[in-house]
């Protein structure tokens, strides 16, 4: 988890003119719209900043040059020029406060259009800050927040994969989905409410399939023998970009979808979610509480709604499931 909290004692100040600092934790989220990107296209960059801690607090809005500051960097670290100018304020009253409850949100958009990017790769990241020197005399979160990194690659038009893509006309966001007659229909706001954690992330490995028993091979030799009770399991190694609910220390989490190989056996799961490697996938997940496989393995969780809690994410800046896509903004906004 990309997570830096400040927990600053609230109390009096020197200056009574100052307002009390108050203590809170904030998680800070950077997506961009995609990370591969024609040279000279401007692209979306999707900002979230949530309170993780257990205390309501107020916060400054999200704005570029006032709250946050999106970067661009080198591979040697140094900063690619921002080319939009230092806009100029007045300090900030009591106006530009938001209360910011447990589990809440707040989300900003903006674009690369501030920054001349030439061929190449480039780390993409954000900082949230907020200081005393205003005209502000509530008390209010104060202190820095850094997200996590994206790299983002930029390439000529004639280096870009071909990709046969359809074009789905308009969103499907609220609209009924029949996935299976023996599985419950669930809304992106089901999804949400119903898991423990989502996040966003990138296949990193997928662990050869396992039957849950002690030492994980298939308990009988004969596979008429098997019972209702013999799971064969596959465990997926998901690289963690960024939680956008109950955030975890842990950068890399297991993901366990039901049926796979085991060489001799393979069982096709209906309804499961798959995944290939490399893929970019928005997920929601629920801790493993099935008494067939919770015991097995590492620590581990499943797909909330089975197939209908994993989405892809595209290099278009979109996010798909079953043949049909959406916006990030549009799935962000159900959170």
């Amino acid at each position: 988890m990309f997570l830096i909290s400040s927990m600053l004692l609230a109390g009096g100040c020197i200056d009574s003119k100052e307002p009390d600092q108050q203590i809170g934790e904030l998680n800070f989220i950077l997506v961009p719209e995609k990370t591969q990107v024609q040279e000279g296209e401007i692209f979306k960059i999707h900002l979230m900043l949530t309170n993780v801690g257990n205390k309501t607090i107020n916060v400054w809005k999200m704005e570029e040059q006032v709250s946050y500051d999106i970067n661009f960097l080198f591979p040697n670290g140094s900063k690619v020029p921002y080319e939009c100018g230092v806009s100029s304020r007045v300090p900030l009253n009591n106006d530009d406060l938001v209360e910011l409850h447990p589990g809440q949100s707040l989300n900003a958009t903006f674009s690369s259009k501030c920054w001349n990017l030439d061929n190449g790769e480039y780390i993409l990241n954000a900082v949230y800050h907020t200081s005393r020197g205003e005209s502000i005399t509530k008390p209010y979160w104060m202190g820095m927040v850094a997200s996590n990194n994206f790299t983002i690659d930029i390439v000529k038009e004639k280096e870009l994969p071909i990709e046969a893509t359809e074009q789905m006309d308009g969103a499907f966001v609220g609209e009924t989905l029949m996935v299976s007659a023996l599985l419950e229909f669930l809304s992106y706001e089901d999804l949400s409410d119903r898991s423990d954690v989502i996040l966003i992330g990138t296949v990193k490995e997928i662990l050869p399939s396992k039957w849950n028993t002690a030492d994980g091979k298939r308990p009988t030799d004969d596979i008429y023998d098997l019972g209702l009770h013999d799971v064969l399991y596959t465990d997926v190694l998901i690289s963690v970009d960024g939680y956008l609910k109950n955030p975890l220390l842990e950068k890399e989490v297991i993901v366990r979808i039901q049926g796979g190989s085991d060489g001799y056996v393979s069982i096709d799961v209906e309804d499961e979610s798959s995944f290939s490697l490399g893929e970019r996938v928005f997920l929601y997940l629920n801790n493993d509480t099935w008494a067939d496989t919770k015991d097995f393995g590492p620590e581990h969780f499943v797909v909330t709604g089975a197939s209908q809690g994993k989405f892809t994410l595209t290099d278009d800046g979109r996010v798909t499931q079953f043949d049909r896509s959406l916006t990030l903004d549009e799935l962000l906004e159900t959170i």
